[in-house]
């Protein structure tokens, strides 16, 4: 691709958009924070609304999932940008590992490692994000793989402008 085929937005651009665009997505507060040519990452903050169990205050391992599900279709976009596909998730298998501790925020790394004609498939790593007080731990929260199928839209490259 030229300079003067490249599109006037980037793979940041089109996740934001997308997140944005999504209403779970908004809910959950999501924050595309890094997108290059296979990798996104995607931080979800601490919200009471998520706490599965009050008692603890953990974030519930569903909008985690949620979380995994929504970064794993934004690798896929950043995969097959500048071109436009629609990929909804055919499997996900998710591995809790461990709980986040309390109001701590989340990230995800997905990681879409292979495109074939018809599926893409991605990885997914969930960390959880330090404080003010605590440092981030360096271990896993969550892992996952995805595939999720291709869906080809004739001119959807071009509603994205």
């Amino acid at each position: 691709m030229t300079s003067q085929d490249a599109p006037g937005y980037t793979r940041l651009d089109i996740c934001r958009r997308f997140v944005a665009s999504v209403k779970h997505s908004t809910l959950l507060e999501l924050e595309v924070l890094e997108a290059d040519e296979e990798t996104v990452r995607v931080r979800m903050p601490y919200q009471d609304v998520l706490v599965g169990n009050p008692e603890t205050g953990v974030t519930h391992g569903g909008a985690i999932f949620a979380l995994m599900d929504q970064a794993g279709g934004l690798a896929n976009a950043c995969r097959i940008f500048p071109d436009f596909e629609i990929t909804p998730t055919i499997d996900m298998r998710v591995d809790h590992l461990r709980a986040p501790r309390p109001r701590h925020a989340v990230v995800c790394e997905a990681h879409c490692y292979r495109l074939s004609q018809h599926v893409a498939f991605v990885r997914m790593s969930v960390f959880e994000e330090g404080t003010e007080n605590e440092p981030a731990s360096s271990e896993l929260l969550a892992t996952g793989l995805a595939t999720y199928m291709r869906m080809k839209l004739p001119g959807a490259s071009r509603v994205v402008n």
